[in-house]
């Protein structure tokens, strides 16, 4: 083979790669669907059935994982912080150490207090069966103490007088009277109602409102009056706790794993009162012309291996690092102008996605 042939060959392999490597970048923000600058209302026009049916159609994910993965996923990928995850009825963080697996860990013998479980939000005996796609789709899937959550058993939630409250949780901790102060940060129980902590209520009113939007029918054949039961306290939680980054990016690395289909309900804070709540106020979807007007850059030192967001201001950034494949290696918050993030990666094309979200910066780099 000639010396042309050569460099034609090599020229062709490299425009090659260049093309796969886009196209998988381009298949991954598309698809994979990072938190974005803002959202424009979805389905304008639309309310009631015609608008919960269009949400059904276009957000009912076709790929979901099995119960082992979906777990190990939740506990080790969605809800990690740092290096521990956090019950979403007490607050309370258990630690989660590298190497472990992350359910046979949080659960233990499942007598301890610190055990953990999988709550389903949407209880299994209302339509989310084993078996059923419902039974394993994250968006109502949240970790919890395991003595939590068999007391909330297969009760609807609402918001409980506190003089007929039974149980009180915070932490690890579980009180049959009624707390001196901090009452807000306690999940709240009596025999028929559960109310969780007033941090995350808006959080489970969204996955409440996805589930009975997406499987109606598993619920309805189930238990036709649970979900409007208590749904006039899932409407007043939706107002009173709108989602914040933490909801954000839960529902953006959930639709990772789950056909790229987010939670519309995160998305779009406007859904709930065409869908459901007519008597809400009207809530507008953050628009990309709100995004203030601040250059940032996302810039990476290869010979250190650090990453960094470089411009004015102080804010606090998630970063998540990707590989070709499209798995998330890592997840972290850096500052604005922070020492860079030191990565340690093998050889390898990655890439960086940093956002505040409010803006979304996106870098690929290689690692020789």
């Amino acid at each position: 083979m000639g010396l042309r042939s050569i460099d034609a060959s090599m020229l062709e392999l490299s425009v090659s790669n260049v093309y796969r490597a886009l196209k998988i970048l381009m298949v991954f923000i598309l698809c994979c669907g990072f938190v974005q600058a803002g959202y424009a209302q979805l389905f304008p026009g639309l309310e009631g059935e015609q608008l919960t049916d269009a949400l059904r159609d276009a957000y009912t994910p076709n790929q979901l994982l099995n119960d082992s993965q979906v777990r190990d996923t939740l506990y080790a990928k969605v809800f990690a912080e740092s290096d521990s995850v956090r019950c979403i009825y007490s607050g309370f963080a258990k630690y989660l150490p590298d190497g472990v697996d992350p359910s046979q860990w949080l659960y233990g013998t499942g007598l301890e207090v610190e055990s953990m479980n999988l709550e389903h939000g949407w209880p299994q005996a209302k339509g989310a069966d084993e078996g059923t796609d419902g039974n394993v789709n994250m968006y109502h899937l949240f970790p919890s103490r395991t003595a939590i959550n068999s007391d909330r058993a297969n009760f609807p939630f609402a918001d409980i007088p506190d003089q007929l409250t039974q149980k009180w949780y915070y932490k690890d901790k579980e009180m049959a009277v009624k707390p001196s102060n901090g009452i807000n940060a306690y999940s709240e129980y009596m025999n028929g109602s559960f109310e969780p902590r007033e941090a995350v209520k808006g959080d489970i009113a969204r996955a409440m409102f996805y589930f009975w939007t997406i499987y109606r029918e598993d619920a309805v054949a189930a238990d036709p009056s649970f979900f409007a039961s208590q749904l006039s306290y899932l409407c007043d939680w939706h107002n009173q706790d709108p989602v914040d980054s933490a909801e954000l990016l839960r529902n953006d690395i959930i639709a990772h794993y789950q056909d790229g289909k987010k939670n519309p309900f995160i998305i779009d804070c406007s859904l709930v009162k065409r869908a459901y709540c007519s008597q809400l106020p009207v809530c507008n979807p953050v628009s990309s012309e709100d995004v203030g007007d601040e250059e940032y850059v996302l810039q990476f030192l290869s010979g250190s291996q650090q990453l960094s967001v470089v411009g004015s201001g102080d804010q606090i950034w998630q970063l998540r690092i990707v590989d070709q494949l499209g798995r998330i290696l890592r997840v972290e918050s850096i500052l604005t102008n922070q020492v860079g993030l030191r990565l340690n990666l093998p050889p390898g094309v990655y890439f960086a996605i940093a956002t505040d979200f409010r803006i979304q910066l996106n870098h690929k780099f290689m690692i020789p």
